[in-house]
């Protein structure tokens, strides 16, 4: 960790507070006694940001965050030149599908949100702007499946795994990458709330005819012209178990969708011509640089 500066922790604390918090209003005691912050430092601190308006200090003394936090956020959606494409279709996924629809893209080491889009009958999932989640097994196939060996295999160092894990995870990203889209397996809306289900359960799975799964979410890929994953659309908040015979009608609007996003970014999809070739199904991303392997250790060229 590098050298701390009180002063600047300070001031990061109190911005992520009032973002986590909003739109709740909070006061100075509130603020100080959360952050077990010095009081006298802390309003200190509460007067220089709201004078640089970072916050807008209301009339009843309390605070939220201000527009002096608008040029910052810009500065770093202005490289995400896919983000109004995406947005399109979003809204557009949001009202045919009659689901919450995100987007969001790996920086460093966690997957941030960047966007995200009610459908008409939300219920308000807590999908919150800037909200960042780490980027380890199994989370983040969708970035993961057309990623370098090195990318690869920096994600799999991310968590201690077994042998058997591990062969799992690249097996979890052949399929992705041989589907062009990932499901999570969770528990379906108002069943349990948890979320998505344990590792194990993620990802591989058989659609049998009649089986009905409790979709967590589906996720998509926006490639820029690279053929590198720039960002993952995602729908979620599914309220009902999604037979075997649905899941591929949502997936390929989905992948419509995020196909249309490449497009008109000058993207490249891996598996065209002018993109890497995918696997067969029943292989596996053993070597993760256009090799692969048969589920039985045989080779491919």
């Amino acid at each position: 960790m590098g050298r701390q500066v009180p002063a600047v922790e300070r001031a990061l604390e109190i911005l992520e507070l009032l973002a986590d918090r909003t739109p709740e209003l909070l006061g100075l005691s509130e603020i100080a006694r959360t952050l077990a912050m010095n009081k006298a430092s802390c309003h200190a601190t509460l007067t220089l940001l709201a004078d640089r308006n970072y916050l807008i200090r209301h009339a009843d003394k309390t605070y939220s965050l201000g527009p002096g936090m608008l040029p910052i956020a810009n500065s770093f959606l202005h490289d995400q030149n896919a983000l109004p494409f995406a947005r399109v279709e979003m809204t557009k996924l949001g009202r045919e599908l009659n689901l919450d629809c995100v987007a969001s893209s790996v920086v460093g080491s966690e997957i941030v949100i960047l966007a995200h889009t009610p459908s008409p009958g939300s219920f308000g999932i807590n999908m919150r702007v800037g909200s960042r989640f780490p980027l380890v097994p199994p989370i983040g196939t969708v970035f993961l499946a057309w990623a370098s060996r090195d990318r690869v295999e920096h994600w799999l160092a991310s968590v201690q795994v077994t042998p058997a894990k591990r062969a799992r995870y690249l097996d979890a990203l052949a399929v992705v990458r041989e589907r062009g889209y990932s499901v999570a397996i969770g528990k379906a809306v108002g069943e349990n709330p948890g979320g998505a289900s344990d590792a194990d359960d993620y990802l591989l799975f058989e659609l049998r005819e009649t089986q009905r799964l409790p979709v967590a979410h589906i996720a998509a890929p926006v490639f820029d012209p690279e053929g590198t994953v720039r960002l993952a659309l995602t729908v979620v908040a599914f309220r009902d178990q999604l037979t075997s015979q649905e899941i591929p009608v949502v997936m390929k609007r989905l992948t419509a969708a995020t196909t249309r996003v490449t497009r008109a970014t000058w993207g490249v999809t891996p598996g065209t011509p002018d993109g890497a070739p995918i696997p067969v199904p029943g292989q596996r991303m053993d070597a993760l640089d256009g090799s692969y392997a048969n589920i039985s250790g045989e080779e491919n060229g």
